[in-house]
C-alpha cells in the first residue's frame, strides 16, 4: 500500500482524537470554559476525520478488490479478509470496555443490558439512536461509523457476485436519499441509509478509478498540497460558521480528500523515496486501533489529569498534549502486541497464507 495513504490514515485518526479530547476537556467536570477555545479549534476534527476515513475506505477497498468484481468465486476470500480485518480488533476492544464498565458501579448503568442490542452491537449492525441512545453504537461510541463500513462491504460483495446487483443496490440507496431529502420517511432504518456520508465512499471509489486509469496529473505534489490546504480551509469555514456537521462541509472534505489521494499516489509513483517515513507508516497501520481505543481511554485519562492536580490554562494544555500522546502510544502498542499478531493468526487459519499487510486497510476497518 502507498506510504502516502498511510500518512492520510494517520492524519484522519489524529483529527478524530483531537476532536474528542478537546470536547472532553471542555466539559464542566474537567476544565470547562478554560478549554472552550481548544474545543472550538478542533470542533471540525470529528467530521473531517470521519469524512476522510470514508473516502480512504472507498479508495482502498476498490484498489485492493477491483479485480474481484464480477467473479463470484472470489466472494469467500473477500468476505474472510474483510471479517478478519474489522471484527477481531473490534471485539477485543468491545470486550475490554464492556467488562471494565460492568465492574465499575458508576459506569455500569451506561452499558446496554438487552441481549438483542448487545448482539447487534457485536455484529456492527445499524441501530436506532432513538432506541439505544447516543450515536446508535452502545459500548464503543465511535463504532457508528463501522456500521456504515459494513454496509459498504456488502455493496462491494454484491459487485463481486455481479456488478448489476451492486448497481441495483446503489440505485435503491439513491432513491431513498432523494426521498429523504424531499421530506419523505425519516424514521430508522431509512434515515440511516439516507446519511450523506455514504456518498463519501463513492468519492473514494471514484478516486481509485481515476488513480488506476493511467491518467497523468501534472505536478501532482502541488495539487496534493493545494487539496490539503483547501481541506483545512473547509474546516476553518466550519469553525467560523459554527456548523461542523454541515452536509456541504462534509462534501468539501470528501472532494478535497479524493483529489489529494489521486495526487498523492501519482506523486509517490514518481518519487517513492520522498514518502518513506517509518513513523507515519506505523501510525497508519495502527490507525484502526487509535480510532477504537482513544475514546474510552480519554475518559479515563481526563479523570487522572484532575487527580494529578492539573488546573488552569497550563494544566489544560499539558493534559491535552499528554493525553493525546498517551492515546496514540497505547494504541500503537496494542497494534504491535495484540492486533497484528491476532490478524496473522486469524489469516493463517482462514486462508493458509501469510496475512496481507495491515497497510492495505482503512482505519475504520477498510
Amino acid at each position: 500500500m502507498f506510504q502516502s495513504i498511510q500518512a492520510c490514515r494517520a492524519l484522519a485518526a489524529i483529527l478524530v482524537v483531537c476532536f474528542h479530547l478537546a470536547g472532553n476537556l471542555a466539559k464542566d467536570k474537567y476544565f470547562g470554559s478554560i478549554a472552550a477555545p481548544l474545543e472550538r479549534l478542533f470542533v471540525f476534527g470529528g467530521s473531517a476525520g470521519v469524512a476522510f476515513f470514508f473516502v480512504l475506505s472507498g479508495f482502498i477497498i476498490t484498489h485492493v478488490h477491483r479485480a474481484d468484481f464480477g467473479h463470484p468465486r472470489r466472494l469467500g476470500s473477500y468476505l474472510r479478509k474483510r471479517i478478519a480485518r474489522i471484527y477481531p480488533t473490534y471485539l477485543v476492544v468491545f470486550a475490554g470496555v464492556y467488562l471494565t464498565a460492568i465492574l465499575v458501579p458508576s459506569l455500569r448503568d451506561a452499558m446496554p443490558t438487552d441481549a438483542a442490542v448487545l448482539v447487534k452491537s457485536l455484529l456492527l449492525l445499524p441501530q436506532d439512536p432513538a432506541v439505544v441512545g447516543g450515536t446508535g453504537a452502545p459500548v464503543i461510541v465511535v463504532a457508528w461509523s463501522l456500521q456504515y463500513e459494513v454496509v459498504f462491504y456488502v455493496l462491494v460483495a454484491l459487485a463481486i457476485v455481479h456488478p448489476l446487483l451492486s448497481a441495483a443496490a446503489v440505485a435503491l440507496f439513491a432513491a431513498n436519499f432523494i426521498w429523504h431529502s424531499w421530506g419523505g420517511a425519516r424514521e430508522f432504518p431509512a434515515s440511516f441509509f439516507a446519511n450523506e456520508l455514504m456518498l463519501l465512499f463513492a468519492m473514494g471509489v471514484g478516486a481509485a478509478a481515476v488513480g488506476g486509469a493511467g491518467w497523468r496529473m501534472p505536478k501532482p505534489l502541488l495539487v496534493a498540497t493545494a487539496a490539503g490546504v483547501l481541506f483545512f480551509a473547509v474546516g476553518a469555514a466550519s469553525i467560523w460558521r459554527h456548523d461542523p456537521h454541515n452536509t456541504y462541509f462534509n462534501f468539501g472534505y470528501g472532494i478535497c480528500g479524493a483529489v489529494a489521494i489521486v495526487a498523492l499516489i501519482q506523486a509517490e509513483r514518481e518519487h517513492p523515496a520522498r514518502f518513506e517515513n517509518r513513523t507515519l507508516f506505523l501510525l497508519g497501520d495502527a490507525s484502526y486501533a487509535i480510532y477504537l481505543i482513544h475514546f474510552p481511554l480519554i475518559a479515563v485519562l481526563c479523570k487522572l489529569a484532575l487527580a494529578a492536580g492539573l488546573s488552569g490554562v497550563s494544566g489544560m494544555l499539558v493534559a491535552f498534549v499528554g493525553i493525546g500522546l498517551a492515546c496514540v502510544a497505547v494504541s500503537v502498542l496494542f497494534h504491535l502486541w495484540i492486533e497484528r499478531p491476532m490478524l496473522r493468526l486469524v489469516s493463517r487459519r482462514g486462508t493458509r497464507r501469510p496475512v496481507e499487510p495491515a497497510a492495505s486497510e482503512c482505519a475504520t476497518g477498510g
